[in-house]
C-alpha cells in the first residue's frame, strides 16, 4: 500500500466499477481524501470524513466544492475519453493512472465492425491522453488489463457464472484451446495503489494479468464451479455456437455477444506484463475462483454510493 501526501486528494473516475470496489477502501486507507465520481449520482453524498460522491460533471464544468481542494492525482477506471476530460480540466493534477484495455491490441482488427470501430476509438482516446499529459507535465501510468473478474460486476466471466445459475450449462467451442490469463479486480486496485505511490516517470503503460496462463476451456470449468448449482460445460462446434452467439447478441441488442467471441476461444490472448511486475512489484493472484468473486463484498458494500 502507498502512502498519500499529506490530505492529498483523488479523482476516482468510473467509481462505480469492479475496479472501484476495491480501490476506494485502498486510497482512504493509505491516507487520500477521495472523490469518488459516478454518472448515478445525482447529488453530492458523503460517507464519513474522507469519501464523497459526485456527478462527473462537477469535475467538468468547474463546479467542485472549493472547501475540498483541488485533487492532486486522478484513478480512472471508466473510458479514457472521460479521464481525458477530466484531465484538460484539472491540468494541476500531478499523476492519473488510467485503466484501458487490452483488446484494442487483439481486436482492432476484428471481423466485427462494431468491434473494430470501438477499438479505433479507444486508441485515439489513448493517444490523446498522452498528448495532453506531455502538456500538462501530467505523470500518466496506462494500464490495459484483460479478463477481469472478482465481484460479479464484469460481462465476461460473471455473465458466464450467471448464465450457468441460469440454465445449468456454459457451452464451450470444441476449438477452446486459445490460453487466457483472468486477474482480479483487487490485484489491479493494488496496482492503482502502487503507481500512485512510486516514481513512475512521465508515461508508464502496458498489460496487466493475472499470475496464470490457461485455456479457455479450463478458465470455464473454473468459473462453472463457482455455479449455484451443478453447471455442464458441454463442447459445440465452432460455426454452431458462432451462430448462436450471434443470434443472441441481436435478441439481446447486445454488441459484447458475437460470434467473433466464440472464435476467438481458440486463440492464445496472452501479454506480457513485467513492466508493472518490474517497476511496481505488481504480483497478482492465480485464477481459483470461488463463489464470493461473483458478487461485491459485503464488507466494501459501505463505500458504494448509497442506493
Amino acid at each position: 500500500m502507498s502512502a498519500a501526501p499529506a490530505n492529498a486528494a483523488v479523482l476516482v473516475a468510473g467509481a462505480s466499477s469492479q475496479v472501484g470496489v476495491f480501490l476506494l477502501p485502498r486510497l482512504l486507507d493509505a491516507g487520500y481524501r477521495v472523490r469518488a465520481l459516478s454518472l448515478r449520482a445525482s447529488e453530492t453524498v458523503t460517507i464519513g470524513d474522507r469519501l464523497s460522491w459526485s456527478h462527473p460533471d462537477r469535475e467538468r464544468g468547474g463546479a467542485r466544492e472549493e472547501t475540498s481542494g483541488l485533487p492532486r492525482f486522478l484513478v480512472s477506471a471508466g473510458p479514457p475519453v472521460l479521464a481525458l476530460e477530466l484531465l484538460e480540466r484539472n491540468p494541476q493534477i500531478e499523476k492519473a493512472v488510467v485503466f484501458s484495455t487490452t483488446s484494442v491490441l487483439t481486436k482492432h482488427a476484428s471481423d466485427d465492425e462494431a468491434e473494430r470501430e470501438l477499438m479505433a476509438r479507444i486508441l485515439r482516446e489513448e493517444s490523446q491522453l498522452r498528448a495532453q499529459c506531455r502538456r500538462s507535465g501530467t505523470h500518466l501510468v496506462l494500464i490495459r488489463p484483460t479478463l477481469v473478474y472478482g465481484c460479479g460486476l464484469d460481462r465476461n466471466l460473471s455473465r458466464l457464472v450467471r448464465f450457468g445459475d441460469r440454465t445449468g450449462f456454459i457451452p464451450v467451442s470444441s476449438a477452446a484451446d486459445g490460453l487466457r490469463q483472468p486477474v482480479h479486480a483487487a490485484d489491479l486496485a493494488d496496482l492503482a495503489d502502487a503507481a500512485l505511490g512510486a516514481d513512475t516517470g512521465g508515461i508508464l503503460e502496458g498489460p496487466a494479468c493475472g499470475a496464470e496462463q490457461l485455456s479457455y476451456r479450463a478458465m470455464v470449468h473454473r468459473a462453472a464451479a463457482c455455479c449455484r448449482r451443478r453447471v455442464r460445460c458441454p463442447e459445440w462446434p465452432p460455426r454452431l455456437l458462432a451462430a448462436a452467439a450471434g443470434l443472441a447478441g441481436r435478441l439481446l441488442g447486445s454488441s459484447g455477444i458475437n460470434a467473433q467471441m466464440v472464435y476467438r476461444q481458440a486463440e492464445d490472448l496472452v501479454f506480457d506484463d513485467h513492466v508493472f511486475r518490474s517497476r511496481l512489484g505488481y504480483r497478482p493472484r492465480p485464477f481459483r475462483p470461488t463463489r464470493a468473486d461473483f458478487s461485491i463484498p459485503r464488507e466494501l458494500l459501505r463505500y458504494r454510493l448509497p442506493g
